[in-house]
């Protein structure tokens, strides 16, 4: 069941279903979704929403990395500068117990001011000059996080943004394993910063898992329980918009667009009213194009296609500092005109992702299928989107 053969969700798809002894229209009706959905998706005219990947998955019984066809945790096989910068941020990660710091002793105020620079180079896609800093950052604040009362805690937050920033990095580079173990270390040292917010940001974070799994509603209760730890200062306001945004995809998935539109309006009012600081804690995201982002994003969960181009249409989403942020943009507004019927306008998305954020395009499951999806709809195979799937690796 978890080597189900096929170069794309419908065919991993429909060979799940049929192992799994269910129709089509038993897979609509188990899943929540139309029957005419399911047999558009398993016919490659339309690309699957995450929400729907993560549904069929758990009606089915697989995992959802086997129906989008990748594996959990990707190596990177050929030598070079990343693979050996991963190879060292792992071991210092194993390190917490046996730090071995090289140089001379830093400060915390150090690390902070070190750390806050390998946060610029997170937004702006800088991971490999982040790797050749990180991991002995990560030595020194072990020893460091050990000294008693505010000196520790001090440390501790800038332990807390270290493992942060390293399950970042570590996802970008596609290392499931290590990216969780940073991220679980992240949760559990939360309390021990002395700084209730940072509470709250470890459950965004912590979120995730339910938004990949498709538990929306316990993702949803997560970050109702984690605003218990939010007050009204202006870094407050800046996680609130970050519990938002994420509650906003969260119910889009569950499948209540108001809902969602609730949550995005909270945070729209919050930015107009607090401008708070975009980036108070590394992680954290308050800024314009984040809001943005999510608030065109919403409706192609639901496969609102018109609504998101029509919500596209009154804004301009260019932010140099952010070409992760802008390159999911584009990825979404691919799947919202594909949605809409523009297939012209889907292929101008998707390279203006590739201008953008390369390694977002290249490696981003919804690309995949929305390229896939294009190519079954085209009645002549343009050479404008075989070379693009030729550049992303994309059997068609």
């Amino acid at each position: 069941m978890h080597d189900l053969s096929g170069d794309s969700v419908a065919d991993r798809l429909k060979a799940a279903r049929k192992l799994k002894g269910l129709s089509q229209a038993q897979l609509a009706q188990r899943t929540n979704f139309s029957h005419s959905l399911v047999k558009k998706v398993e016919q490659g005219a339309k690309p699957p929403s995450a929400a729907f990947v993560a549904g069929a998955a758990r009606t089915l019984g697989v995992k959802i990395s086997t129906l989008y066809g990748t594996r959990e945790n990707e190596v990177i096989d050929e030598p070079s500068a990343e693979s050996a910068g991963i190879a060292e941020l792992r071991r210092a990660l194993d390190a917490y117990d046996d730090p071995h710091p090289e140089g001379a002793p830093l400060t915390t105020d150090a690390i902070m001011a070190r750390l806050a620079a390998a946060s610029d180079q997170v937004l702006t896609l800088r991971n490999s000059d982040v790797l050749t800093e990180l991991p002995n950052l990560l030595h020194h604040l072990y020893i460091l996080a050990d000294q008693p009362g505010h000196a520790g805690e001090r440390a501790r937050s800038a332990l807390h943004d270290a493992y942060r920033v390293s399950a970042t990095v570590a996802g970008r580079y596609r290392q499931a394993e290590l990216a969780a173990i940073a991220s679980e270390r992240h949760i559990q040292l939360a309390p021990a910063t002395g700084d209730p917010l940072r509470i709250a940001i470890s459950a965004y974070h912590r979120s995730t898992r339910y938004l990949q799994h498709g538990d929306y509603r316990t993702g949803l209760r997560l970050l109702d329980r984690a605003r218990q730890n939010v007050g009204t200062g202006t870094n407050d306001r800046a996680v609130t918009i970050q519990l938002d945004l994420r509650a906003a995809i969260l119910a889009a998935r569950a499948g209540d667009p108001d809902e969602a539109d609730g949550y995005l309006s909270e945070a729209q009012g919050f930015a107009r009213e607090f401008q708070p600081p975009a980036v108070p804690y590394y992680g954290v995201d308050a800024s314009t194009t984040n809001i943005i982002v999510h608030w065109c994003a919403a409706p192609v969960e639901n496969y609102d296609g018109a609504e998101a181009v029509r919500r596209a249409a009154q804004v301009a989403v260019e932010d140099p500092r952010r070409p992760e942020r802008v390159g999911h943009h584009h990825i979404d507004m691919a799947r919202a005109w594909m949605l809409h019927g523009d297939r012209g306008r889907t292929l101008t998305e998707l390279n203006a992702a590739r201008r953008v954020a390369p390694n977002v395009a290249r490696h981003h499951p919804s690309v995949t299928e929305t390229v896939r999806a294009l190519a079954t709809s085209e009645r002549r195979r343009t050479e404008s989107l075989a070379g693009f799937a030729r550049w992303a690796g994309i059997k068609v």
